[in-house]
Protein backbone atom coordinates (compact mmCIF):
# COMPACT_ATOMS: atom_id res chain seq x y z
CA UNK A 1 0.00 0.00 0.00
CA UNK A 2 1.38 3.41 -0.99
CA UNK A 3 1.46 6.09 1.70
CA UNK A 4 -1.06 8.77 0.76
CA UNK A 5 -0.86 11.31 3.57
CA UNK A 6 2.03 13.51 4.70
CA UNK A 7 2.06 11.84 8.10
CA UNK A 8 2.10 8.29 6.67
CA UNK A 9 4.88 9.22 4.22
CA UNK A 10 7.04 10.72 6.95
CA UNK A 11 6.35 7.86 9.39
CA UNK A 12 7.36 5.34 6.71
CA UNK A 13 10.51 7.37 5.99
CA UNK A 14 11.31 7.47 9.73
CA UNK A 15 10.97 3.68 9.99
CA UNK A 16 13.30 3.16 7.03
CA UNK A 17 15.88 5.54 8.49
CA UNK A 18 15.80 3.93 11.93
CA UNK A 19 18.04 1.10 10.71
CA UNK A 20 20.90 3.66 10.46
CA UNK A 21 22.24 2.33 7.16
CA UNK A 22 23.95 4.73 4.80
CA UNK A 23 21.92 5.30 1.64
CA UNK A 24 24.17 5.75 -1.42
CA UNK A 25 21.56 7.97 -3.11
CA UNK A 26 22.00 10.52 -0.31
CA UNK A 27 25.81 10.45 -0.36
CA UNK A 28 27.36 13.86 -0.68
CA UNK A 29 24.31 15.60 0.77
CA UNK A 30 24.80 17.28 4.12
CA UNK A 31 22.32 19.72 5.57
CA UNK A 32 19.00 20.08 7.31
CA UNK A 33 15.52 20.31 5.85
CA UNK A 34 12.22 21.09 7.47
CA UNK A 35 8.94 20.32 5.79
CA UNK A 36 6.02 22.40 7.05
CA UNK A 37 2.81 20.82 5.79
CA UNK A 38 -0.12 23.20 6.31
CA UNK A 39 -2.47 22.01 9.04
CA UNK A 40 -0.69 18.65 9.37
CA UNK A 41 2.74 19.06 10.98
CA UNK A 42 6.44 19.79 10.57
CA UNK A 43 9.29 17.34 10.09
CA UNK A 44 13.01 18.02 10.27
CA UNK A 45 15.41 15.90 8.27
CA UNK A 46 19.11 16.01 9.08
CA UNK A 47 21.21 14.53 6.27
CA UNK A 48 24.92 13.80 6.71
CA UNK A 49 26.57 12.08 3.74
CA UNK A 50 24.11 9.25 3.24
CA UNK A 51 22.64 9.13 6.74
CA UNK A 52 19.28 10.77 7.42
CA UNK A 53 17.56 11.40 10.72
CA UNK A 54 13.89 12.35 10.59
CA UNK A 55 12.00 13.83 13.53
CA UNK A 56 8.69 15.58 13.91
CA UNK A 57 9.91 19.04 14.83
CA UNK A 58 9.65 22.76 14.18
CA UNK A 59 13.37 23.27 14.92
CA UNK A 60 15.35 25.55 12.63
CA UNK A 61 16.71 24.08 9.39
CA UNK A 62 18.94 25.28 6.58
CA UNK A 63 16.19 24.69 4.00
CA UNK A 64 12.49 25.02 4.82
CA UNK A 65 9.84 23.75 2.41
CA UNK A 66 6.23 24.84 3.02
CA UNK A 67 3.24 23.43 1.19
CA UNK A 68 -0.18 21.90 1.61
CA UNK A 69 -0.62 18.17 2.05
CA UNK A 70 -1.63 17.49 -1.54
CA UNK A 71 1.52 19.10 -2.91
CA UNK A 72 3.68 17.30 -0.34
CA UNK A 73 2.21 13.92 -1.34
CA UNK A 74 2.71 14.67 -5.06
CA UNK A 75 6.32 15.71 -4.40
CA UNK A 76 7.01 12.60 -2.32
CA UNK A 77 5.55 10.31 -4.98
CA UNK A 78 7.48 12.00 -7.79
CA UNK A 79 4.29 13.28 -9.42
CA UNK A 80 5.30 16.93 -8.95
CA UNK A 81 8.63 18.59 -9.63
CA UNK A 82 9.80 20.83 -6.77
CA UNK A 83 11.03 23.65 -9.02
CA UNK A 84 7.81 23.67 -11.01
CA UNK A 85 5.75 23.75 -7.81
CA UNK A 86 7.83 26.69 -6.51
CA UNK A 87 7.44 28.60 -9.78
CA UNK A 88 3.68 27.98 -9.67
CA UNK A 89 3.56 29.39 -6.12
CA UNK A 90 2.28 26.09 -4.74
CA UNK A 91 5.39 25.44 -2.63
CA UNK A 92 7.56 27.95 -0.78
CA UNK A 93 11.25 27.39 -0.12
CA UNK A 94 13.25 29.43 2.38
CA UNK A 95 16.92 29.28 3.16
CA UNK A 96 19.54 27.35 1.22
CA UNK A 97 18.30 27.02 -2.37
CA UNK A 98 21.32 24.90 -3.35
CA UNK A 99 20.27 22.42 -0.68
CA UNK A 100 16.70 22.56 -1.99
CA UNK A 101 17.99 21.51 -5.40
CA UNK A 102 19.46 18.39 -3.79
CA UNK A 103 16.06 17.57 -2.32
CA UNK A 104 15.35 15.20 -5.19
CA UNK A 105 17.66 12.69 -3.45
CA UNK A 106 15.35 12.47 -0.46
CA UNK A 107 12.20 12.54 -2.56
CA UNK A 108 13.49 9.85 -4.91
CA UNK A 109 14.43 7.66 -1.95
CA UNK A 110 10.95 8.10 -0.47
CA UNK A 111 9.30 7.19 -3.75
CA UNK A 112 11.61 4.24 -4.52
CA UNK A 113 11.03 2.72 -1.08
CA UNK A 114 7.27 3.30 -0.88
CA UNK A 115 5.46 0.14 0.06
Amino acid sequence: MVADTARSIMEAAQRRRDDRRRDPRLQGISGSYRFDVDGIGSWRIEVRDGMATITESTAAAECVVRCDEGDFVRLAHGQQNLLTAVLQGRVQVEGDYALAQRLHGFIRVTRDHAA
